[in-house]
């Protein structure tokens, strides 16, 4: 029998090597592609034989358009704050010294390790008329009353802001420790300002860390529920607050699938546009 069909040296049989990543990529299809699945094939057959008549319901439905709308002005907002902190941020654990380096990381990392509803209920309590951040507004004199902030969109971008920043922090420091100080050293030597050198070969070099981390804060955004749901009001809600209200109120196991499929896909299109772009600029 040859090494070919062998599949190994001396006639030794050798298993693929990627043998060990199909029994996880199977545990991944059970535990998360089955059931959301399941949900969405509920928008072809809730009621019997239902086609595509709940997709053509909910996107004539301007509830549905408007909560779009809220998610994704939400997302993008975040999206923008998040990636604006986060590369300097970032760029200051680069630049930092083991100790501070270390110190700053574990700041960043610190919202990971607490639960999301408690990290949401804390904002309550620091944006509410009575909280933390009034009242440092009255003492310091900025303010004769308190500012009503909690079930407002600042409340919801700050507190999705927060939680989602050391998901563009990682990526993006990732990236800055792959970059060659010479080249800095390079471009001073020719002339170059701090200034120029940072945003002509630093931060060139870098971007790739900053469009991952965009874009998993991105789609991350799209899917909140808890935060929203605790700090924003009726003008901030997101498409999964609808979502659960079609099954937990309305019973409307087909709406519910529909706008889970409508979510799921748009989230599929931008991952796809963001891992060409990411290839086409950075990697090609």
């Amino acid at each position: 029998m040859t090494n070919a069909m062998t599949g190994g040296v001396g006639g030794r049989f050798r298993l693929p090597e990627t043998i060990g990543v199909w029994p996880l990529l199977l545990a991944l299809a059970l535990l998360l592609f089955l059931p959301a699945a399941s949900i969405i094939s509920n928008s072809f057959t809730e009621p019997e034989d239902a086609g595509f008549s709940n997709f053509a319901r909910i996107l004539s439905d301007p509830t549905f358009g408007r909560f779009a709308y809220n998610t994704v002005r939400i997302a993008l907002i975040v999206s923008f704050f998040t990636g604006l902190i986060g590369y300097f941020y970032a760029y200051a654990v680069y630049k930092s010294g083991p100790t501070m380096r270390a110190f700053l990381l574990t700041c960043a990392l610190l919202p990971l390790w607490t639960s999301l509803l408690v990290r949401s209920f804390a904002w309550t309590v620091i944006l509410r008329d009575t909280g933390i951040l009034n009242w440092l507004l009255i003492w310091a004199g900025i303010v004769d009353q308190p500012i009503g902030m909690l079930r407002t969109s600042f409340a919801v971008t700050l507190g999705m802001i927060q939680i989602l920043l050391p998901f563009t922090i990682l990526p993006v420091y990732a990236s800055m420790t792959k970059f060659d100080p010479t080249l800095l050293s390079a471009a001073r030597s020719l002339g170059a300002s701090p200034a120029r050198s940072f945003w002509h070969v630093f931060f060139p070099a870098t971007q790739v860390g900053l469009v991952a981390g965009l874009m998993l804060v991105f789609v991350l955004s799209l899917g909140y529920y808890i935060t929203p749901v605790l700090l924003g009001g009726p003008r901030d809600q997101p498409v999964a607050v609808l979502i659960d209200a079609q099954v937990t109120t309305q019973l409307d196991w087909g709406a519910a699938g529909a706008m889970s499929a409508v979510v799921t896909a748009a989230v599929l299109l931008m991952l796809a546009v963001g891992w060409r772009s990411i290839k086409k600029i950075f990697l090609v």
